[in-house]
């Protein structure tokens, strides 16, 4: 109803919602109906009888209009190949006389905007497969012309060519517009099915008065949600899905609703969750970083010259009108992000608010942070689009030169800019802008909020339990779980609070590592990394009751994925020595993890400065020579411990970090030698040519930085002596385990003789990829 106020010289209009309660959904009287009706159904769909299952459905049985008969009708039809008739009797259960949830208390109705706008993908295609001839069939099956709003805008250019086939004729004006008008969109209702290959269609003819006068909520059953989103996973509507648990939660929650059953709306939200993030997967990915001259890279906005001695003003105002369109896609696919990501922060937090389960907490935390990612990026374009915009919309005030964007194309762009937000005018961008922001600082702190309160309750019911959970407690002794933990050094994180998290990293509760060599040796280290302290625990699974019993992870954090954190984030606050001691830790028990390698170089040989790639890098780096000669004496002290073990075989680790420590001190001083790495390479190569075949994958990048190394040094004319040395080497290997030079035999082959023949197979390879490379 519009209502006109007269106050003073303005007139205000204002929309007020109708106060008309609205109809309930239809759905089985009773429990003995509801099961006399749909066992058979479901057990002709169990069978793959979808005929039957077609029959049981249609609209002779007064059963037909409850929407989990349609919903199982839409499946049947799907599964016969009638995906048109499926499609249309889904956007029936979907709009046909439905409030939508939000809106402004007009109904969904066939032809009507909002619910074109809502169910876009959905409407889409179902005009991708409809074609005139649907059209004529759909017009002889009801006595009246078919809807051409079902048609794709361009084959309804041709839609006049098939007026001589129609008896009932269909109408021919209006119905070619792009735009549906009043009458096709009353008309729409009575088309929602083909009508020649299904009875069911028939019946939206029957007591059309009264349809019309009934209004519905959006559906929020969780068993017709889970039956229809099986149809829209298959045909791919990720889209559609999203929205309609959105609509459904939504409906479930709102104050006007009235209570419903806790049971299913903690099914449809958890449901909720899980399809919003399908839906999130589902989206193309979005480029981060643009081409050069595009407006998504980061620049000043002081319009300083940059190094090319453009000012970044010009270089933005040269941008032309394709790369300016080309980010048009780019603006849709974060916008459906954002819009994803907010519908499952929504939910989890509502899921959270009713069963108050840690993981549901947990949910909730993760999706704010991601939802924030997405806000990040969708503001730097907005932003992008906002200053391009805007200098642009000053053309005429600057010189002309300045403007490469004609107006005329610059109008349409900031047209499906303002659409794709639903703007009147660009100048709207700065507030949506600021108000982005806003979340942007408040959704961390959510998240932080929320994780830490779900951290320390469970640290307080553990205290309250210290011996471990009881037959009557067992929901209620255990403490954080490696999850929980997570959750919360990631909201930390997002924050920059990297001292806050290394703390919390040092006081988490940890299952102590095995097999850690070097026992001997290894000191007071383990004490500097909380290995030895009251922070050790161990997992509390009693029995397959703890699992089944227990929502989410009851597994404690490991000392492992401790230590390696801690490890990270000292190395990234510039504390190289804390960070060398966890790496250490790390080494004696997992000596073969090349990471951890990495990790101690960069703590104590580059002192955490970037580490680029080895091969192709040309900034010389700072290399601490104490912490060089640590680490070679470390990984030397490695090997030594593994050459103790009985019957241990050598691991490729401690040995290829030799190289590496080598190759760093190559590329960071001047005028420094390759002998020693030559001579490394020559050792490695000698060790696990004839064991792993994967050992000139190893070597490649050395073999490159040894050969550029040395390019130019001794003339041009020649070949480097240590190239030289080095192909020397790699041919002697090949001539050595040639399989000319072995005598093949009559008789049956040992299974010693066997794995000699593998190895000089190896060994040969290796010498054929090394000379290739380096002569290459």
């Amino acid at each position: 109803h519009l209502q006109i106020i007269q106050d003073g010289d303005t007139l205000t209009t204002m929309m007020t919602t109708t106060t008309k309660a609205l109809s309930p959904r239809p759905i089985p009287p009773n429990e003995q109906t509801s099961s006399k009706v749909l066992h058979p159904i479901y057990q002709s769909l169990d069978s793959h009888n979808y005929s039957k299952a077609l029959k049981l459905t249609s609209s002779s049985s007064p059963s037909s209009e409850w929407d989990i008969v349609k919903a199982l009708r839409i499946h049947a039809l799907e599964r016969t190949g009638k995906k048109r008739e499926a499609l249309l009797l889904l956007w029936e259960v979907l709009t046909k006389g439905v409030v939508l949830s939000g809106g402004n208390g007009s109904s969904g109705d066939g032809g009507s905007n909002q619910a074109e706008e809502v169910w876009w993908e959905l409407r889409e295609r179902i005009q991708s497969v409809t074609d005139a001839a649907d059209l004529v069939s759909d017009g002889a099956a009801h006595g009246s012309g078919g809807n051409a709003a079902w048609m794709d805008p361009v084959e309804r250019l041709d839609l006049r060519g098939f007026a001589c086939v129609s008896r009932a004729g269909i109408s021919r004006s209006g119905n070619a517009n792009a735009n549906v008008d009043a009458s096709s969109a009353g008309a729409t209702s009575k088309t929602f099915s083909k009508g020649k290959s299904s009875k069911g269609s028939k019946h939206s003819n029957n007591g059309g008065d009264t349809s019309k006068t009934k209004r519905y909520p959006p559906v929020t059953d969780d068993t017709v949600l889970s039956t229809l989103a099986v149809t829209l996973r298959i045909e791919g509507l990720y889209a559609t899905l999203s929205e309609m648990y959105f609509q459904a939660t939504d409906e479930a929650i709102a104050p006007s609703t009235g209570e419903m059953n806790t049971e299913n709306l903690q099914s449809v939200l958890e449901e909720a969750v899980c399809v919003h993030f399908r839906s999130v997967c589902d989206c193309s990915s979005v480029e981060k970083k643009p081409s050069d001259n595009g407006y998504c890279n980061d620049h000043n906005t002081n319009g300083e010259d940059n190094a090319n001695g453009k000012s970044e003003t010009s270089e933005r105002n040269g941008l032309s009108d394709e790369q300016l369109r080309c980010k048009l896609p780019n603006l849709k696919t974060l916008l459906q992000l954002t819009t994803y990501y907010e519908r499952m922060q929504t939910s989890s937090l509502q899921l959270s608010k009713l069963s108050g389960e840690s993981l549901h907490f947990q949910w909730t935390a993760i999706s704010s942070l991601w939802y924030k990612d997405s806000l990040v990026e969708l503001v730097e374009l907005l932003q992008a689009f906002s200053n391009i915009l805007a200098m642009n919309g000053d053309a005429d005030n600057t010189d002309v030169e300045h403007s490469q964007i004609p107006s005329s194309r610059r109008h349409r762009i900031q047209q499906q800019v303002c659409s794709m937000l639903k703007i009147r005018s660009p100048s709207e961008l700065q507030p949506m802008i600021q108000k982005l922001k806003q979340k942007v600082a408040l959704l961390p702190r959510l998240a932080e909020s929320l994780s830490s309160r779900m951290v320390k309750n469970k640290q307080h019911r553990q205290e309250q339990n210290p011996q471990g959970p009881s037959s009557q407690a067992k929901q209620i002794g255990y403490g954080p779980s490696e999850n929980d933990w997570d959750v919360y050094l990631e909201t930390l994180l997002h924050q920059h609070k990297k001292e806050e998290a290394l703390e919390a990293l040092k006081g988490i509760p940890c299952s102590p590592m095995t097999h850690v060599i070097g026992d001997d040796d290894s000191g007071g280290n383990g004490a500097d990394t909380n290995t030895n302290d009251n922070t050790c625990v161990l997992p509390q699974i009693h029995d397959e009751h703890t699992i089944e019993n227990h929502i989410g992870s009851v597994l404690p954090y490991t000392q492992r994925k401790k230590l390696e954190r801690l490890s990270e984030i000292a190395l990234e606050l510039g504390k190289c020595e804390e960070s060398a001691r966890g790496y250490r830790e790390l080494l004696r028990a997992f000596p073969d993890q090349w990471t951890y390698w990495m990790g101690l170089v960069d703590s104590l040989v580059l002192l955490g400065t970037p580490r680029e790639l080895v091969c192709g890098t040309e900034t010389k780096r700072a290399v601490n020579r104490d912490g060089w000669n640590s680490c070679r004496a470390f990984a030397k002290e490695v090997i030594a411990s593994l050459a103790e073990r009985k019957g241990g075989r050598s691991l490729r680790g401690p040995y290829l970090v030799l190289i590496e420590l080598e190759a760093v001190k190559v590329l960071a001083e001047s005028g420094c030698t390759v002998v020693a790495l030559r001579e490394e390479i020559c050792s490695y190569g000698d060790r696990f040519g004839p064991l792993a075949s994967c050992c000139f994958a190893d070597i490649r990048p050395y073999l490159r930085l040894l050969v550029q190394s040395t390019v130019g040094v001794d003339g041009a004319d020649g070949i480097p002596d240590e190239v030289s040395e080095l192909l020397v080497w790699a041919k002697n290997i090949w001539m050595e385990n040639s399989q000319a030079n072995t005598d093949a035999g009559n008789g049956q082959v040992s299974a010693e003789e066997l794995r000699e023949r593998r190895k000089k197979l190896r060994a040969y390879i290796f010498a054929v990829q090394v000379v290739y490379c380096v002569t290459a």
